[in-house]
């Protein structure tokens, strides 16, 4: 009985202490704005409304960086239609580099940020990285997933 108190004390204190432990600083990195519908680069653009470019532009000396990738509304969200704009603001870890591609995951929507009226895109693979909407009209906050790729790497 004693044994199972002390492992239940130290598995209860690992997980109160494990967030703390791990976390980073966390800072606005960039701005990711994606246009999505009729007119967008890209073959098929026409045919998969959900399609999107995107480019990233950090903050600091970095190049912009190109993404390609999709999207998927909410269950009460209406299709888009026409062309749209979403714009992110890109928040993770202060860094002194960003590799090229490091945007390139899939994101989903994260149910605690629903309480605090801004949408939130948290990484599935990495997720100290996250979306937040900035979008005029509450537009990008209807988004429950977004896949990006990269798209071209600067020469």
């Amino acid at each position: 009985m004693r044994y199972a108190r002390s492992a239940i004390c130290v598995l209860l204190g690992a997980a109160f202490a494990a967030p703390n432990a791990y976390a980073q600083p966390r800072t606005t990195i960039g701005v990711l704005t994606c246009t999505s519908g009729a007119g967008i680069e890209g073959k098929g653009a026409a045919d998969n409304p959900n399609q999107m470019t995107c480019g990233f532009r950090p903050t600091g000396v970095w190049a912009e960086q190109r993404y390609s990738g999709t999207f998927k509304m909410g269950p009460n969200a209406g299709a888009p239609a026409g062309k749209l704009v979403w714009v992110w603001s890109v928040v993770g870890p202060e860094t002194s580099k960003l590799p090229i591609g490091w945007l390139a995951q899939k994101y989903v929507a994260d149910a605690r940020s629903a309480l605090g009226g801004v949408m939130v895109l948290t990484g599935k693979s990495n997720n100290a990285i996250s979306l937040q909407a900035e979008t005029a009209g509450g537009a990008a906050g209807a988004v429950m997933e977004v896949e990006l790729k990269l798209l071209a790497t600067q020469a």
